[in-house]
């Protein structure tokens, strides 16, 4: 789940402190009473869904089933699944008349699931956001004003431009942006002084950028930074990656998925156990339209669902459930929590991995996919690290313009990792990179040793 906190987008205290409230009495209330909740926020944004967006209008008139007819939980499964090409082929019906009063931007995802799609949020999903990340790193210790340190790369684009900016700050949020696109063993000195200058209580960031970070202060002996709490998110953290970060920095890392479309949020408690928020999204686990093959086999309590979830509080782009093409490991019968919390447990988030790509400087970049984020004309990509300097980027795009979309791809790359890697770009099918990552999409792949930093 990305989000840029800008004060701009998020300044609205009456609505906040309305849903914060809110969130906190939720924390005390019953799995039925949750369940409960739940269901009528569903109804309700059914009900504006189907009265304001063309899209629904005509979904549930040809169906001859309106929200107000909505007796169960169960009667959700009667509306169909909105895919991610539905969303890209129909985002003019999917918006509500008069979006805009409703003071919505347009966002677009990185395709890391196979295809780039765009969507409006709003005040309201704004709001959610806020509230959302403010219970969760409370559950850690964190209070309004404690200084967040956020390894970023997207904030330090171009390359080129920021080479010399290791961080930036802001005092009115008292969050740290701190540049992953400088991580290297040669600049390891540097990031660990200003972690010492700043001390900031929590740090956040992908779990790549955080296993690389933890990687070079342990190859130079720097153990001596610690944190209250590390959050990661954005991509699957592994029990390597996990069991480094919590030795280096002496605390434990609390994990989270979620979405730019903000249907769906899990996060770990302070016992590490994953937790569905189900006062910001309603969330379904349906089974997987193919089998899901795991390196090690589940216990016969647990099963892979696909993870599928609605909006409760987007009013600009209300998406009912919406197919997020990501995975679960979801345990068979419920069991209570020790921290208390009767929200939803899964076991596990298995639908999201990427791998780092070491440029030929030996820097440590990682979701590089989002440089291909707004590129007009490209519908998804596969970028493959064959060589220390050898990028290859597989492309899905439109017979009309290529050159222009593969000059634009090569742009946006090394505008990350400068321009001393090479790009080779390459149309082909998405089946095609289905095939090559044996039937499941992947949006990054490396055949570089990530160890190779350190030498």
């Amino acid at each position: 789940m990305g989000i840029d906190f800008k004060l701009k987008d998020f300044a609205y205290p009456v609505a906040l402190v309305r849903l914060r409230r809110a969130f906190e009495r939720n924390q005390a209330l019953s799995a039925d009473e949750l369940s409960d909740q739940q269901w009528r926020r569903f109804v309700r944004i059914a009900t504006h869904a189907y009265q304001n967006v063309p899209y629904y209008q005509k979904l549930f008139d040809s169906s001859g089933f309106a929200p107000s007819r909505f007796v169960s939980r169960a009667d959700a499964s009667a509306l169909p699944y909105l895919t991610k090409s539905i969303l890209s082929r129909s985002f003019a019906e999917l918006s509500a008349k008069s979006a805009h009063r409703y003071r919505c931007a347009e966002l677009r995802t990185s395709g890391t699931t196979g295809g780039q799609v765009r969507f409006l949020v709003d005040k309201s999903s704004n709001v959610l956001e806020f509230a959302y990340y403010w219970r969760f790193w409370g559950w850690h210790g964190y209070r309004l004003g404690d200084r967040v340190a956020e390894l970023s790369a997207e904030s330090f684009v171009p390359l080129e431009k920021h080479r010399a900016c290791l961080f930036k700050s802001s005092r009115s949020t008292n969050r740290v942006l701190v540049n992953s696109l400088l991580l290297s063993r040669d600049n390891a000195r540097e990031y660990v002084a200003l972690f010492k200058r700043l001390r900031p209580k929590f740090l956040k960031g992908l779990p790549s950028n955080l296993y690389v970070f933890a990687l070079l202060c342990r190859d130079l002996g720097e153990v001596g930074i610690s944190f209250r709490a590390v959050f990661s998110q954005g991509e699957n953290l592994s029990s390597r990656q996990r069991r480094l970060i919590e030795e280096v920095f002496s605390t434990p890392v609390y994990d989270s998925y979620g979405h730019l479309e903000r249907t769906v949020a899990i996060s770990q408690c302070p016992h590490q156990r994953y937790h569905v928020h189900t006062d910001y999204g309603f969330t379904e686990f349906v089974k997987p339209d193919q089998d899901v093959q795991l390196p090690l086999e589940l216990s016969p309590s647990r099963a892979v669902f696909e993870i599928v979830s609605s909006s409760l509080h987007n009013l600009a782009m209300p998406l009912l459930r919406y197919k997020t093409g990501d995975l679960a490991i979801v345990d068979a019968e419920q069991k209570s929590c020790p921290c208390g919390r009767a929200f939803p447990l899964v076991h596990a988030i298995i639908g999201r991995e990427t791998d780092i790509v070491i440029t030929p400087d030996k820097r440590a970049v990682t979701a590089l996919y989002v440089a291909l984020d707004g590129i007009f004309g490209l519908d998804a990509a596969q970028i493959v690290q064959e060589s220390l300097d050898t990028l290859v980027v597989r492309v899905v795009h439109g017979a009309t313009e290529r050159s222009r979309v593969q000059q634009e791809v090569v742009r946006a790359i090394q505008a990350f990792t400068g321009t001393g890697m090479r790009v080779i770009v390459r149309g082909c099918s998405l089946e095609e990179i289905q095939a090559g990552s044996g039937g499941k999409f992947r949006s990054l792949v490396s055949h570089v040793d990530p160890l190779s930093l350190l030498s």
